[in-house]
């Protein structure tokens, strides 16, 4: 999970419209497929020689790439803005990632994207990465709208043996336990018996299953389909891949990017399968398939995820639209027949009619890419130009090397890589004043970001060796009466923090 806000832009989401969604006899089913900080240029439709995507290549060529959607820089808030629509600074959760042993979660007021969908009839399942809060049991999957759920609560999971790797910051030791879980309804149940077998597969096979045994005629299907890939497994050996997979890749001289490139070739096959399941039951001309990442790749440093971040000019069908991670639950709700006016105040868009080429007239023009009040990060988007507000000098820290400055201005769409920083050219000052303008009004609606303490009690060492819910208070206790960075012990930006 790249913490530094240059990789916002670095997310390569693909959508394949099915049957007209318009129909109002047969709702669209929807697989949402959310794979977890892929570089950009770490896909074939992009021109990559080294990583080997042919089914993702398929969907890029029969559907449409989204060539300006943006979505947050962290795991955390990508993912609360994709299930409540929300931007996270109005809900708290803007700041970092959930850590292991914080009672922290999107709050429980707050809707989420498949209660919406199972008000309109939709039957909803969940495989793979949550990392949305596990404290208490109302905060997992089974108690937001999800049927079942099989997969892992927190940031990142080992691909063999399960077990999470979590540094409770200002804790020690470091915290090791399962964190792989099998949940349906109420009953929720951690997995022990998977040691070994690679969590990809396990999850595809998990999401072939629940095709398998769906009534399609009932109910249609709304499956989330979190993948791991290609995020790091744990700081021992993070980048990780099943042996005969790497040995397809023997022309990667690199052997920690050829464990990436044969990590990412695994997602692709795992996406292949799934999508081939909805083709043996017949429905797959009636499904949304939608292929995202929650943010880009690291090239080096933190997470030691080893992605490309280099964007690539192929011509492919491309929407220029600008789309945000908080649109897809308006956007989803509206293909499945429902009406946006019943979502209340939230703060995404539905881009259904633009995504069907029914309006050429995009409803966003500006996309918030994030405001951390404690550090005092802050990146927007409005229009053509891009404001960067960093004030961290990371050149000689554990993160790679993208800074150029601390502000920076860009005009993203003459300069898409960010090498040329306006913030001082004097014929850019308007511009620059205009997207400080917009971030203040973000700034009004920001809520104080959500930081508490972390619990001793969530030790996994006192519940079986595994991770999961560890109180039967719902209640979000309240940040530190100081709120400096030390006394909440906050992630170091030059050093390492917890996932």
């Amino acid at each position: 999970m790249p913490v530094h806000l240059s990789q916002l832009v670095l997310v390569l989401p693909v959508i394949t419209l099915g049957l007209p969604v318009e129909s109002e006899k047969v709702k669209p089913n929807i697989l949402f497929v959310l794979s977890d900080d892929l570089g950009w240029n770490d896909v074939g439709f992009h021109g990559s020689k080294q990583v080997h995507t042919p089914t993702l290549d398929r969907m890029a060529n029969e559907g449409i790439i989204l060539n300006n959607h943006y979505a947050l820089a962290l795991c955390t808030p990508s993912r609360t803005a994709l299930m409540t629509g929300r931007h996270p600074v109005t809900i708290g959760l803007q700041y970092y990632v959930i850590q292991a042993a914080q009672r922290l979660g999107i709050p429980l007021n707050h809707k989420l994207l498949p209660e919406y969908l199972n008000d309109l009839g939709y039957e909803s399942h969940m495989v793979g990465k949550w990392h949305l809060g596990n404290f208490q049991r109302n905060y997992t999957p089974t108690f937001r709208g999800f049927n079942s759920f099989f997969g892992y609560y927190l940031g990142f999971s080992d691909y063999f043996d399960h077990r999470t790797q979590a540094a409770a910051l200002g804790m020690d030791p470091v915290w090791w336990g399962l964190d792989l879980h099998f949940n349906e309804g109420e009953l929720l149940r951690d997995v022990y018996s998977a040691f070994g077998e690679y969590s990809t597969k396990l999850f595809a096979n998990r999401a072939s299953d629940i095709i398998a045994q769906h009534d399609f005629d009932a109910k249609p299907l709304f499956l989330y389909f979190a993948l791991s890939n290609p995020h790091t497994g744990n700081n021992v050996d993070p980048v990780q891949a099943p042996w005969e997979t790497q040995f397809l890749f023997q022309n990667v001289w690199h052997n920690v990017r050829r464990k990436y490139v044969a990590n990412v070739y695994e997602m692709d096959v795992a996406v292949r399968n799934v999508v081939n399941s909805l083709q043996m039951r017949r429905v797959l001309n009636n499904t949304i398939v939608v292929f995202a990442s929650d943010n880009g790749g690291v090239p080096n440093g933190y997470s030691n995820n080893w992605g490309k971040q280099l964007p690539s000019a192929r011509s492919q069908r491309v929407s220029n639209d600008l789309m945000f991670v908080s649109d897809w639950l308006p956007t989803l709700y509206e293909a499945a027949g429902g009406d946006v006016k019943n979502l209340g105040d939230i703060d995404g868009y539905s881009m259904l009619d633009v995504l069907l080429g029914n309006n050429k007239t995009c409803p966003r023009t500006e996309a918030l890419l994030n405001i951390d009040p404690v550090y005092n990060l802050k990146a927007i988007r409005v229009g053509q130009y891009k404001y960067i507000l960093n004030p961290f000098d990371l050149h000689d820290s554990s993160y790679d090397y993208w800074f150029q400055a601390p502000e920076c201005v860009y005009d993203i769409e003459n300069d898409p890589c960010e090498y040329y920083n306006l913030v001082d050219d004097p014929d850019y000052q308007e511009v620059k004043e205009m997207l400080l303008e917009r971030l203040a009004y973000w700034e009004g609606k920001q809520v104080e970001p959500m930081i508490p303490p972390n619990d001793e009690k969530a030790n996994p060492k006192l519940h079986n060796m595994a991770f999961g819910p560890w109180t039967n208070d719902p209640v979000i206790p309240p940040n530190p009466s100081n709120n400096s960075p030390e006394s909440m012990n906050l992630i170091d930006l030059d050093g390492m923090g917890s996932m």
